[in-house]
This record gives structure tokens, sequence and C-alpha cells, in this order.
């Protein structure tokens, strides 16, 4: 009965908390409005939403105690001293609706069964963003991240800097004291994009990235600096923010600076040419 406050209820009480434990600041990053696809709670069957975002809560709590036990073997190798530990989400919250063709497989609990969150729980994970998992809004693909290595990572600080899951490999290949390769088995390979997050793991700042693009299933973005530009494939327009002033994304600037737009919207298209990307998206 934990869940059946509602999905917009519960996104409230996770933003104050943010809010109280200083994670974020409202005055530029406020509660986005409610996503298009989270349909109202009072038309909901409370008995079976409450019962699958318990579920999926009761997993999460699985996830957390299966770390602690990695952790206590890290320690009880005694190598926990000289290990760097990773932890964050490979995108936001999933808005996916149960599936299979089997009534029993749509049932949540048990373990063979395919049943996610559906939209709006989904959007209530991802407090204060817009939309989630697939969607190139924060909500779909800002995540934090955990690290840990002792002596190292200074302990109990935040560092909001930006970051990418394409900076892995170079901050890795740092450590080890090596460098990418430039061939494999007798094939040229493309060097590897990201920058090395070892100063920003150290407490220390780092040249960033210039820009940062993405693209899925015809969802679309790119990250310059306060700029970011999205396509969302139900909306089909570009969307323009300043994420220094509108962390939340909820003020759409396209038309106030469509040079800035058509200017992002240009890079986007020159990314996906050089990665290679397979696109019929118009433009």
């Amino acid at each position: 009965g934990k869940y059946r406050m509602g999905w917009e209820e519960l996104r409230r009480q996770r933003y104050q908390r943010q809010i109280e434990m200083g994670l974020i600041d409202p005055q530029y990053c406020p509660l986005s409005p409610t996503d298009s696809r989270a349909y109202s709670w009072e038309q909901a069957d409370h008995e079976f939403e409450d019962l699958r975002m318990a579920v999926y809560a009761a997993m999460i709590d699985c996830v957390d105690q299966n770390i602690g036990r990695l952790m206590a073997a890290l320690r009880e190798m005694q190598v926990d001293q000289h290990t760097l530990v990773l932890f964050l989400s490979d995108n936001g919250g999933c808005a996916e609706e149960p599936g299979g063709r089997d009534p029993r497989q749509r049932r949540p609990g048990p373990k063979d069964d395919y049943v996610a969150v559906g939209p709006a729980w989904g959007w209530a994970q991802n407090a204060p963003f817009r939309r989630y998992k697939v969607w190139m809004h924060e909500g779909g693909i800002a995540t934090p991240l955990i690290a840990w290595w002792p002596g190292k990572v200074p302990a109990n600080t935040i560092n909001r800097e930006v970051a990418h899951i394409i900076d892995f490999m170079p901050t890795f290949a740092e450590i080890a004291g090596t460098t990418y390769p430039k061939i494999y088995r007798g094939n040229d390979i493309l060097p590897a994009e990201g920058i090395s997050m070892l100063p920003l793991l150290m407490g220390k700042s780092r040249q960033g990235h210039q820009q940062l693009c993405w693209e899925y299933t015809g969802n679309r973005a790119i990250r310059q600096g306060k700029w970011k530009l999205v396509w969302d494939k139900l909306v089909k327009e570009w969307e323009l923010y300043d994420l220094s002033t509108d962390r939340s994304e909820t003020h759409n600037l396209a038309r106030q600076f469509p040079q800035k737009t058509k200017e992002l919207a240009a890079h986007w298209y020159e990314w996906a040419a050089h990665t290679g990307l397979k696109t019929s998206l118009n433009r």
C-alpha cells in the first residue's frame, strides 16, 4: 500500500526530499509538468499500480543488498583499498508497459513475468526531469554516478561537472597507464571519443566536452555548454533549452533563438554522419 499515493504525489515528495538534501537547486531545477503519457491516478487500477511499483522497489532493494555483498567481498579479499567502483544507471526510469502474450506473465511478482512500471511511474522516478528511458530529455539520459575509491575519490562530495559513459574507457586506460589502441587484429579502429574522468574523480577540474550527442529510436539531442537541443519523436520538432537556468527543460527557447537552434541541429547531423548513424530523420 505504500504507493497508493499515486505517481504525482510520489514525484512531489521525492522532489522535496532532493531539495532538503541539497541535491538540486529549485531556482534552476523546478519540478517539470505532468508527462503527456501519465494518465490520471483517479482513472488507474490502484491495486495493480501499487503492486507493480512495490515489486520494482523490491528489485531495487535486492540490487542494493547484493552490491553490499560485493563490497564486503572486496574487503574480505583485501583489495578494497585499491579498487575503483563506479555505480550508475544506463538511463532514466523505464516507461515500458507489461509485455508478453501470456496473461500469467503480466502479473507483477512471479520470476517468469515480464512487467514494467509504465510511463507514469517511469516519469515519477525521474523527478524533477522530463520524460524517461528512450527519450533524450534529462529524464532519459541524466543519471547520477557514485564513485568509490578509498584515498583517491574524496568522500562525501558532489561533483556537478558533465560527463558521459564514453569517458569510462579513457579513464580506465589512464588509471592503468596505457593508451587506447589504434589497431586491433590488423584493422584500424576509430579512436575513443571520451575524455578521462580521472581529474574529476580526484576532486579536480578538467577540460570537458565541447559537445555531446545522442540518438535512440528517432529521439535525439545535442549539448554544447549550457545549450541543449532535443528532438522528441512524438512532438517532431526541435526544442532548445538553456540548462544553466532551466535544467528541467521547462522553457523551450527554439523560437526565441532560431539561429542557435539551426546551428546545433547542423552539428547534430555532422555527428550522425561522423559516427555512421543510419538515420532517415527529416531535417
